[in-house]
């Protein structure tokens, strides 16, 4: 609770609302339903609240459903909630040590994912009602906006032809090690970077060591014999801010792991004055910045735009509220790359544009084997066009290739400007401009044009121009100074989870300044930290330390106030069932089906008070309990369980392929493969898979043909001038 009795996540999640409330039969509830724009509910499908909401649904409105496992399908109408979402879309399944129970996520980050992605999409719905069409029921499962965000793991596994595990310990490589005071993460991704981490840490032989130049090659166990040891005990001898200061000055990716305390003396949080003091009380600014309309985490944040224009949208073949916008996309890795692909499902027509040289660091290198499960394929010809990562965040995209340094791939790339609805990047600050193709030369191009840029810490502040990735905001944002087992040392997720927030919040937020631009004629430059996009994410353990004065940590798989409330084991080899109870009537029946009545008086009254021994009498009746009919028996008397997927079992989950949350992708190098694909369902204007991640430069040709009227010659011209194609030859065996 805060001081003024009210519940820090209410706190966290209301703040800065009016509130009406009305008995459930006052006839009100008709026009308030009737006046809305946008409805938002989360009621399960087959309940009382459920039957009760439809009964005044309006077709004026966007009814968004937010619900655990939404509103079809054979879950439906079984109990959830974060914990189920973590345990059934492979996110438990990886994050934790691999001889200790899986691990949720830290806090709310489930449910904060589905309303960022629930966000995004009533936006799109917006953006379709626009044109006069009416408006429209979406349906958002928590545990399928879960399971997209996991798919690089998910076709990861797959490809490798076997389930992604949880590590076996944490070095430096993969999370937080100690140092002086504290946990800092280096996870050294390029050959320069680990060079230049070596010499500043005295390792200098390290450096050079030829066998160390890879990260392939560093993560070869023999070879971590050679440095983990030794860089751990060079690294604490080193403050936090200190190692950071001298990793920054080089530059290489680092990720000091900051507590609450340590972020609200953030330098760089502090120059972009993200912080918002409202009646007193100092919360999390917002998640990206618009340089038109600017958000406020404060109320009152001015009257709407006036409408200038009706939006003129071209009639388009393709599906999805988006159909007839169009992006010129520069992302990489996964952030931009995820916020993209959702405008692309949502029916927005994507052309990716890539280097002829350079590869995305997600396609590998040209030297990348192929992996196990397409060895032996005819198609698989190309490792940057078999590789999972890439291929899991880059469906419905069309590639070209432009060098963006040659006057005429800097003038072909304005030109498609020229006919665009927006562009995103995630370059590091200052590439744009150094590219002649910053947001004041688009407009010259384009004066309504939308630029989103994703990087590790915004455009401005001390730390702009510091390179980062996931595993390194990870830490920097405070996230994993929360994640880990409770009492332990923070750690990291499983697979780079910063990324994924940002990608769900660049996708609203492209998709808020289109519906600006629609009705007022103006573009604008929307600048987002994954720093600050992340941290948003943790607005009530922020609350806690500013309110109470408590630092929080890791509280493992535990709740603030539910209990029994966790991941336990079950027979067979890393089978786990996930178990929560909210309420005394689901406690009385999970005692029930154990056939252990003694325990409603060993732990009677507040059971957290007891949660270990609690935890530890579940174990032991789990354990030897097969998972799924474990989980059939206590979802039928309403307690609140689910089996932890691990990620193949998540690609050939039939509730997910029931509602096409996994969809059979087929792709001209890989072959056909299960893929999360439509993260929300659209009464309406379904979102669909019109593609699979493209092969480099596969639609160069066609793309500048249909939109700049280039001729073959042409192309080719450009081609022999190294303008577009593809240059990424692979070293042949000796």
């Amino acid at each position: 609770m805060d001081k003024g009795g009210r519940s820090i996540p209410a706190l966290a999640a209301l703040a800065h609302r009016d509130s009406i409330e009305l008995a459930a039969e006052d006839a009100a509830w008709a026009d308030r339903f009737a006046e809305a724009d946008i409805i938002v509910d989360s009621a399960p499908a087959g309940t009382p609240d459920r039957k009760w909401i439809d009964s005044f649904e309006a077709n004026t409105a966007n009814h968004v459903i937010v619900t655990p496992h939404g509103l079809t399908g054979a879950r439906a109408h079984w109990p959830g909630n974060q914990l189920t979402a973590d345990a059934l879309s492979g996110w438990a399944s990886v994050n934790g040590l691999a001889d200790r129970e899986p691990l949720k996520s830290s806090g709310n980050q489930p449910a904060y994912q589905a309303g960022t992605l629930a966000f995004g999409a009533v936006l799109c719905a917006l953006l379709h009602q626009q044109t006069g069409e009416a408006g429209q029921r979406i349906d958002v499962a928590m545990d399928e906006v879960l399971a997209m965000t996991f798919a690089p793991g998910l076709l990861r596994s797959l490809y490798e032809d076997r389930p992604w595990p949880r590590r076996d310990c944490v070095d430096f490589t993969t999370g937080p090690v100690s140092v002086k005071d504290g946990y800092f993460a280096l996870t050294l991704t390029r050959p320069h970077f680990w060079a230049g981490a070596m010499h500043l840490l005295g390792l200098d032989d390290l450096a050079d060591d030829p066998r160390l130049q890879t990260n392939h090659a560093r993560a070869e166990a023999e070879n971590k014999k050679l440095f983990v040891d030794r860089v751990e005990a060079a690294m604490r001898h080193w403050t936090k801010d200190d190692l950071m200061a001298g990793l920054s000055a080089i530059p290489v990716v680092a990720g000091p792991a900051y507590t609450m305390d340590e972020l609200e003396q953030n330098p760089q949080l502090a120059a972009r004055d993200f912080f918002v003091t409202v009646d007193g009380v100092q919360f999390p600014g917002v998640p990206f910045k618009l340089s038109k309309t600017p958000l406020s985490a404060a109320a009152g944040t001015g009257d709407p735009p006036a409408v200038l224009r009706a939006p003129k949208r071209a009639r388009s073949k393709r599906s999805g509220p988006l159909a007839g916008y169009r992006g010129i996309v520069l992302t990489q890795a996964w952030a931009g790359s995820l916020a993209t692909q959702l405008l692309g499902l949502m029916g927005a027509e994507i052309i990716l544009v890539e280097s002829r040289t350079r590869l995305d660091s997600w396609r590998g290198v040209p030297t990348t084997p192929i992996a196990p499960a397409l060895q032996g394929k005819d198609t698989a010809k190309y490792p940057w066009n078999c590789n999972a990562l890439f291929n899991s965040v880059n469906l419905n995209k069309q590639s070209v290739t432009l060098e963006l340094s040659e006057p005429d791939g800097l003038d072909a790339f304005k030109r498609l400007v020229a006919d665009a609805d927006f562009v995103a990047e995630n370059f590091s600050p200052r590439v744009m401009g150094k590219l002649g193709i910053a947001y004041d030369d688009l407009c010259q191009v384009k004066e309504d044009i939308i630029l989103c840029s994703i990087s590790g810490y915004g455009q401005t502040g001390p730390w702009s121009p510091l390179p980062a990735i996931g595993g390194t905001i990870e830490p920097a944002s405070g996230m994993s100074a929360l994640l880990g087992y409770a009492g332990g040392a923070p750690m990291n997720s499983g697979q780079m989870y910063p990324d994924a927030v940002a990608g769900l919040y660049g996708f609203g937020a492209i998709a808020l300044a289109l519906y600006h631009r629609d009705r007022t004629g103006a573009g604008q430059f929307i600048d987002m930290s994954m720093q600050e996009a992340n941290f948003t994410f943790l607005g009530e353990r922020w609350l806690e330390y500013v309110l109470n004065g408590t630092v929080p940590g890791p509280m493992g798989n535990h709740h603030p106030s539910f209990a029994p409330h966790g991941i336990y084991p079950c027979s067979g080899d890393d089978k786990w069932v996930a178990i929560a109870v909210e309420t005394d009537e689901q406690w009385r029946s999970l005692c029930s089906v154990a056939g252990r009545a003694e325990w409603l008086d060993q732990f009677t009254g507040d059971r957290k008070v007891r949660e270990d021994a609690l935890d530890g009498e579940i174990a032991g009746w789990t354990a030897a309990m097969k998972r799924d009919v474990l989980v059939e028996r206590l979802s039928s008397v309403g307690v609140i369980a689910a089996p932890v997927l691990n990620a193949l079992e998540v690609a050939h989950d039939p509730v997910f392929r029931e509602r096409c949350a996994i969809r059979m992708i087929d792709h001209p190098e890989t072959g056909y493969w299960p893929q999360p694909a439509i993260p929300c369902h659209f009464a309406a204007t379904p979102a669909v898979v019109t593609g699979a991640a493209p092969l480099k430069d596969a639609d160069s040709a066609l793309v500048f043909e249909r939109l700049l009227g280039m001729k073959e010659a042409d192309h080719d011209r450009l081609r022999a001038a190294g303008v577009t194609g593809v240059d990424h030859p692979i070293p042949k065996e000796e």
